[in-house]
Order: C-alpha cells, then sequence, then structure tokens
C-alpha cells in the first residue's frame, strides 16, 4: 500500500459535489487497505492542500453511511474544533457536510465499510452520528501516536485497525450483505422492500443499522439514490430531471427536487449549472 498508488480522483466522484470543479485545488487520493484491515474498511483516503495566499475553499460532501478515523495536520488550526495535529473519529453526518480548508493541511483517513467501526471496535455507531471526537486511549487498547506523513500515518492506522481484530461478527456479515444491496439496486425504492430481503424481523433490521451503521435504513436508501442522482447530473447536466426521478424511486418530480434541494441548498437544475462538465 502507498497513497499515491492510484490516480487523483478529478473526474466526477460520488459524494463529492464539484469534483471537477475543485480538482486542481487540492489532491485526493485513495487507495485499499491491507487484507486483515480490509474486513472493516473501504478504502483509504488523503486530502492535501496548499491554499496560501488564496481564499478558503468551501467543499461539499454528500456523506455516506460510513465512519472515518482521520489524522489531521497543518496550519489551519483549529479543525472541527480540535487543535491539530490530532486524530479524530467522525461519526455519520446525517446532513451535508460542508468544510472549509485555508492556509495548508492533510488528512489521511480510514473510510469504515458500513458497520464495520461498530463491528471492530463494538462502538454505538448511533453515539457518534453527526459528532466529530478525538480517539480516546481505549479505542485501540492503548494511545496511538501517527506521523505528521501520509504514508506514516496511513501504515499506523492500517496496522492498529488490523491488529486485535476479532473473528468477524456474523451479524455484520449479514449486514454488509444488505447494504451492498441498498447501494447496487436502483430497484431499491422503499423500506418495505429492504425489510423482505433482511434476514431479521423489521424492528431488529432498524435496530442492527441504528447500532452498527448510525443511521435508519430510510436514510441509508435515499442518501445512496441522491448521491446517484448529483452524480448523474455531473456527468450529464442535460439529463432529463423527470426520468432520473422516476429511474431512482421518487413518485414525481416534485418530491425529488425537495429532496435534492434539503440535501444540497439547491435544485437539480441549479447544481447542473454550478457543477455540470
Amino acid at each position: 500500500m502507498a497513497a499515491g498508488d492510484e490516480k487523483p480522483l478529478d473526474a466526477p466522484l460520488r459524494g463529492v459535489v464539484g469534483r471537477a470543479a475543485s480538482a486542481p485545488l487540492f489532491d485526493l487520493d485513495r487507495w485499499a487497505p491491507s487484507e486483515s484491515a480490509g474486513r472493516f474498511v473501504e478504502h483509504f483516503w488523503s486530502v492535501d492542500w496548499d491554499l496560501r495566499g488564496r481564499e478558503p475553499l468551501t467543499n461539499t460532501v454528500i456523506t455516506f453511511p460510513s465512519l472515518h478515523v482521520t489524522h489531521e495536520w497543518g496550519s489551519d488550526t483549529p479543525r472541527h474544533g480540535f487543535a491539530l495535529p490530532n486524530t479524530l473519529v467522525h461519526g455519520v453526518v446525517d446532513r451535508v457536510f460542508r468544510t472549509t480548508i485555508g492556509e495548508r493541511g492533510t488528512v489521511v483517513g480510514a473510510r469504515f465499510r458500513p458497520g464495520g467501526f461498530t463491528a471492530r471496535f463494538g462502538r454505538d455507531a448511533a453515539a457518534l452520528t453527526g459528532r466529530v471526537e478525538p480517539v480516546d486511549a481505549d479505542l485501540f487498547g492503548a494511545p496511538i501516536t501517527l506521523d505528521d506523513d501520509v504514508e506514516s500515518a496511513a501504515a499506523g492506522l492500517d496496522d492498529a485497525i488490523a491488529s486485535g481484530a476479532h473473528d468477524t461478527d456474523p451479524t455484520y456479515t449479514s449486514l454488509s450483505a444488505l447494504v451492498e444491496r441498498i447501494r447496487d439496486d436502483d430497484r431499491l425504492h422503499r423500506v418495505e422492500q429492504v425489510m423482505r430481503l433482511s434476514p431479521w424481523s423489521a424492528r431488529t433490521t432498524q435496530r442492527v443499522f441504528r447500532r452498527y451503521v448510525g443511521v435508519p435504513v430510510k436514510w441509508v436508501l435515499c442518501r445512496y439514490r441522491l448521491q446517484q442522482a448529483a452524480l448523474e447530473i455531473e456527468r450529464d447536466p442535460d439529463v432529463d430531471f423527470a426520468d432520473l426521478a422516476v429511474r431512482l424511486g421518487w413518485y414525481d418530480q416534485a418530491h425529488f427536487i425537495n429532496d435534492f434541494r434539503s440535501m444540497l441548498g439547491s435544485t437539480p437544475g441549479e447544481y447542473a449549472d454550478a457543477n455540470g462538465r
């Protein structure tokens, strides 16, 4: 593993708003975890910027149902309300995540698979939803010290996540399969459809989602569909919004526009004008 093993992600990227336009302003990379850490982590990522002498940049992310552990440093301290350098846990953000970057800074992060953080550490994901907290000494069983260097910090995070991991939780295994189906199957539009696929009762399914993912089933369904809508609009600003709404499960274009606006603060048309290629 090495940061830079994959090319910078300059094309439209699911979950990141306006990546094509902002690509020259910061470097975004991602790479696969080790096999052991990969049981819980979807990928590692890094962001690096140098905006000294420029205006700060506000970046928007349509968040995934995932928790992150990051190591962050730079000259723009504080960040997320905490002094730098720092190692932080980010719960699922149940709204649009907007962050303003300035000066010079770097973040190295592990994006956990939905449910992976709870499966690895045994902590309730719902207790972290909407929160950013410093990593405490108990999370990894001992205090963790990471270098302010992308390669070293990523390797240290990978080792810490992989070491001490017990046998995979069977609940997590079943949950992962269900979340992947929600993510990939555009025909799933309603909670009742998900419940028919779940190995648990409706009540247990909701309880599992809250504990392991941090948000309810409906939120996960809606978020994946809205992410897909935003990505398609970035790829093709002339896409037919009515057709897009129907394909992704909205009853009509008006409901789609309302949900899109509540998520991003703009209509699909305004989003296309601002972020279309």
